[in-house]
């Protein structure tokens, strides 16, 4: 499979997943869902600007990856690409991590299950386009 092809994909995955907490942004009544899902159905005001800073500052990374996948697809060399899709895949991991560290331990401080197996998807794929990937 080409490894640009599968950028594309993990772009869309990563859209995907960061949508919920950019809408979150945008909309209170969205937010309030979002954030009685952790805190209950009465979080306090602090509990929600800790979730309205966690949402800003995760969509504005997710941003910047996702712009930089764009960048990286300008490369040519397939050495390259695969280098980039093993960093990504690093980036990715981590990411991915602390929702399965969370979910392992019984917390309930996770992203919802399809979220979290987009991730896995995300990961799969670019280990795979680090190891095989053609340009």
């Amino acid at each position: 499979m080409k490894i640009k092809t599968i950028f594309k994909i993990v772009i869309a995955i990563s859209i995907f997943q960061i949508m919920p907490l950019i809408i979150s942004l945008f909309s209170p009544e969205f937010r309030l869902m979002l954030a009685s899902d952790t805190f209950g159905n009465t979080p306090s005001g602090d509990a929600m600007q800790m979730f309205e800073n966690f949402a800003l500052v995760l969509s504005f990374v997710f941003t910047g990856v996702i712009f930089h996948m764009i960048g990286s697809m300008s490369f040519t060399d397939e050495s390259v690409l695969r280098r980039q899709s093993f960093l990504y895949f690093v980036f990715f991991g981590f990411v991915s991590s602390t929702d399965l560290v969370a979910v392992l331990q019984g917390s309930n401080m996770t992203a919802p299950l399809p979220v979290i197996l987009l991730g896995l998807v995300s990961l799969a794929l670019l280990y795979y386009s680090s190891k095989k990937g053609i340009v």
